[in-house]
């Protein structure tokens, strides 16, 4: 499911208000207890960041560089 947040970025020791737009899919928990053909692991939840948008201008160049951050800032709460 897509999903835009504003996040903060910290560039040159400013912090600039900037806008995500990313898919979210959420953990789905593994089955372990029944028969063998039914079980499957875990699966952890992903992030895919489509677009950022910083000032009005597509900076989606920059996820690359700091998509980590970006990422942690998100917290995993979307559903």
């Amino acid at each position: 499911m897509q999903y835009t947040k504003t996040v903060t970025l910290d560039i040159n020791g400013s912090e600039v208000e900037a806008e995500l737009s990313f898919n979210y899919t959420p953990e789905v928990q593994g089955v372990y207890n029944a028969l063998p053909e039914d079980c499957f692991p875990t699966e952890p939840e992903e992030f895919e960041i489509i677009k950022l948008v910083v000032e009005d201008n597509d900076c989606s160049w920059m996820i690359e560089l700091v998509g980590g951050s970006l990422i942690d800032q998100l917290g995993g709460k979307h559903e």
